[in-house]
């Protein structure tokens, strides 16, 4: 007696389709990308920063910003952000100094160790644009570049200007 292989249904939403969505390339490209970098950057470096870190990095810098913009900036909430900011402030690569306009609230700063994890980090991006001018060409990465800082600049503007929730 033998018996059939059980029928795979279609996907729900056709492989094709979702190539087709420049959002949805977008996302994937993105997450890919960030994979790739933090699978790296875990290699070479102490503390093991979890992927919900470095979600954070492009939104600290050396002058500071305070925990509400920070989660606004990164689009989590102050909840979400809070504990991976303590992890930050205990590795010394962040840290909270008074506000200079507000002393009863504080600031969130890259430390010079954080600036170097940043540094580091770059690096490891820059490794990986290098493979993707070997797989692409300098020409089309070049182009991509200058289209997706356009497409930035449009959504970030959008957001701006959205009408409130």
């Amino acid at each position: 007696m033998s018996s059939a292989p059980p029928e795979v249904p279609p996907p729900a939403v056709p492989p094709e389709r979702l190539r087709a969505s420049v959002g949805q390339v977008l996302f994937r490209a993105a997450r890919l990308y960030n994979e790739l970098a933090i699978q790296r950057v875990q290699a070479q470096r102490e503390p093991r920063f979890r992927t919900a870190h470095t979600q954070l990095f492009p939104h600290l810098d050396t002058r500071g910003q305070r925990l509400t913009e920070l989660a606004r900036r990164s689009g989590a909430s102050k909840q979400a952000i809070g504990p991976l900011v303590n992890d930050l402030v205990e590795w010394g690569v962040v840290e909270r100094v008074a506000d200079p306009t507000d002393r009863r609230a504080s600031l969130l700063r890259l430390t010079p160790a954080g600036g170097a994890a940043l540094l580091d980090g770059l690096r490891v991006l820059g490794g990986i644009e290098a493979e993707l001018v070997s797989a692409v060409g300098t020409e089309e990465l070049a182009a991509l570049h200058q289209t997706l800082l356009r497409v930035m600049d449009h959504l970030e503007v959008a957001v701006a200007t959205a009408p409130p929730r």
